[in-house]
């Protein structure tokens, strides 16, 4: 007899589920996804400035990443050593490399050296050997 109170005490509870539910609670908006944080620009006062230039109108890479044609100013770069790359298809790419401190501007330019040209009769500074100051 025992068993058999056992027996519909374990179906009575199976029958009706257990424990009860709790009530429906309402739907709660989806989760936004965060956005990550931009990368903090250096102070505007602080960042340090370059200034690229060259006789012609030339691209130019910082790093390696296209950064425009020249003239380029107040370029703001973190500090740290930069590499400065003109692209020039008839003679060729010239890179430099730039040092730059919090606080720094500096320029790099980069042109053809002056073709030398002779003149008659005159001395290395290009004066005439006649003439008087």
């Amino acid at each position: 007899m025992l068993r058999i109170a056992a027996l519909l005490a374990t179906l009575a509870l199976a029958g009706c589920g257990g424990a009860p539910k709790p009530p429906p609670q309402p739907p709660q908006p989806a989760p936004v996804a965060a956005q990550p944080e931009p990368e903090p620009e250096p102070p505007l006062d602080d960042a340090p400035m370059l200034d690229v230039t060259s006789a012609q109108p030339t691209e130019i890479l910082l790093d390696g990443k296209p950064i425009g044609t020249t003239p380029i100013t107040g370029r703001k770069v973190p500090p740290g050593t930069h590499e400065v790359t003109f692209l020039d298809p008839e003679r060729g790419n010239r890179t430099m490399m730039v040092t730059l401190e919090p606080g720094d501007a500096k320029t790099v330019q980069s042109d053809p050296p002056p073709s030398i040209q002779e003149s008659g009769g005159g001395d290395a500074k290009g004066e005439k050997k006649d003439e008087k100051k």
